[in-house]
């Protein structure tokens, strides 16, 4: 049902401002006139609420400032408005005056959040459902604040391993293209009437071919840019990842980002007093790696019927040796939820080494590689300058 904004002036004189879902516009200005407002504006939110996805950051701010004003003893939908206010020039204003509208209604919270399912994950809205249950909403959104905030921070770190390599390949493709499209043409003079050397031979006729065909060229590389993405966007799981998790070190990166994400999210459910039953089946939700899901599926269902975790994951050969040890611990002395706690930390740390050695692996790789390239078509026009005999 459409939504609309209004402000209007209440009998006692008071403006008041808020959100109405009906039909029409119509519709909306009756239901206000019961309510006996002076309506002084009225406009139309388009109904795109599914469609809109907070981006990360947002998110964050989002989780972070409910999380304070909660923690300051400010009631729900008090906290709610105060941020909807903040953002009223927002585009993703009416998420938060969408949440402020369900929750004057009598929606809970963790079901207005379900309209939202590209920006609040599972395990984001079971969190919020099981602290609506015991009352404890501000510590919950204080871990909520915890694992978006690590998030970000890996998807940070795995991007910024990633970023000097690629800035360097673009830099050493650009002064290889300036070559072969402005340089090497304007020498072709030189060359004509020689016999040339096979390198010298092939860089002339590829400078040639893009130099003749060059918005072809151009518009196969913005063409395969596109396609790339796109791949990554909606194929990634599907096509791309089953190859990326074959690769040495990418793989062990991979798989430690997973155990890292896994043991967080595992001790955060836990602490938060979601089930060890329920927190698998969410977590399994949000684990991309194909053999941890497999996995997962197996501990879902031998923990309902009453297997210990650490046993199920010893008759996984992928599983570490150290989580397996650890949470047999843990099983006897009731603390799941710190044994979770420390794998993380232990499987940051890791996550940190292996993108400082793949860093470290890649600089010196693209260097060579890439000079290699340069070199070779410096060297084409080098050769035939050296032959000073053949000059007429």
């Amino acid at each position: 049902m459409p939504l609309f904004r209004y402000r209007a002036i209440t009998t006692n004189g008071k403006e008041v401002k808020g959100a109405i879902d009906a039909d029409c516009l119509e519709t909306a200005k009756e239901k206000l006139r019961k309510q006996q407002f002076l309506v002084t504006s009225l406009t139309h939110l388009q109904n795109k609420q599914k469609e809109l996805v907070l981006a990360p950051a947002l998110l964050l701010i989002f989780t972070k400032e409910l999380s304070q004003l909660l923690t300051a003893g400010l009631p729900l939908y008090e906290s709610l408005l105060t941020i909807e206010e903040k953002y009223v020039r927002h585009k993703a204003h009416s998420v938060f005056l969408d949440l402020c509208h369900r929750l004057k209604e009598g929606y809970p919270l963790s079901e207005s959040l379900k309209r939202y399912p590209h920006t609040f994950d599972t395990i984001y809205i079971s969190m919020v459902y099981i602290a609506e249950q015991s009352g404890n909403l501000s510590s919950t959104f204080e871990q909520l604040v915890q694992i978006i905030a690590h998030q970000q921070m890996v998807r940070k770190q795995l991007k910024s391993a990633f970023t000097y390599p690629a800035v360097l390949f673009c830099f050493s493709f650009l002064i290889v293209l300036g070559l072969l499209l402005f340089v090497i043409p304007s020498m072709k003079e030189l060359f004509q009437d020689r016999s040339l050397h096979p390198v010298t031979a092939f860089v002339l006729g590829l400078s040639n071919q893009l130099n003749q065909h060059i918005w072809v060229f151009f518009l196969s590389i913005l063409g395969l840019c596109m396609a790339t993405l796109l791949a990554l966007k909606k194929f990634f799981k599907e096509l791309i990842y089953p190859i990326l998790i074959q690769l040495p070190y990418i793989s062990t990166l991979l798989f430690h980002n997973t155990l890292l994400r896994l043991s967080r999210t595992m001790a955060m459910l836990l602490s938060a007093g979601v089930p060890l039953i329920e927190s698998i089946t969410l977590v399994k939700k949000t684990v991309k790696h194909p053999l941890l899901e497999k996995v997962l599926i197996d501990a879902q269902q031998k923990l309902a019927q009453g297997k210990k975790l650490s046993w199920i994951y010893n008759e996984h050969s992928i599983i570490p040796a150290l989580m397996t040890r650890m949470l047999s611990i843990a099983e006897e002395t009731g603390k799941m939820e710190e044994a979770f706690f420390h794998l993380s930390k232990i499987y940051e740390e890791e996550l940190e080494k292996h993108l400082a050695q793949i860093s470290a692996f890649l600089q010196p790789i693209m260097l060579i590689a890439l000079g290699a390239i340069i070199g070779l078509v410096v060297l084409s026009i080098l050769i035939p300058l050296t032959d000073v005999g053949s000059f007429n």
